[in-house]
């Protein structure tokens, strides 16, 4: 093999290299078309383990305080509905009417 020895490995390399730039530049070219046809495949898989951390927090946070973990609930189902509805209200700088509802709850 021509990586056991350095001088044959950088020979080797220099010789291939037209060859391993094409080789990649298909490869990230396949992978496009790939991302392309299926782009809702690749979603779920990057969100996956980011609902361990709000459970988590949900879990400690009722334990420390169940009133608190109750309205920090109640918020999140708000906020999830404003969204599913469009009407997110951070997404327009209208951050007052969730301080609002934080703030009518105590």
């Amino acid at each position: 093999m021509p990586y056991k020895d350095m001088d044959r490995k950088k020979e080797w390399e220099q010789e291939h290299r037209s060859e391993r730039l094409a080789r990649r530049r298909q490869l990230r070219q396949i992978e496009a078309v790939r991302i392309a046809a299926q782009p809702e495949a690749l979603s779920g898989h990057d969100g996956a383990a980011s609902i361990l951390l709000p459970l988590v927090a949900g879990g400690a946070l009722a334990a420390y305080h169940p009133k608190l973990a109750m309205e920090a609930g109640g918020l999140t189902l708000f906020v999830a509905a404003l969204y599913k509805k469009g009407l997110a209200p951070m997404d327009r700088g209208n951050t007052h009417l969730g301080f609002r509802f934080v703030f009518s709850v105590e």
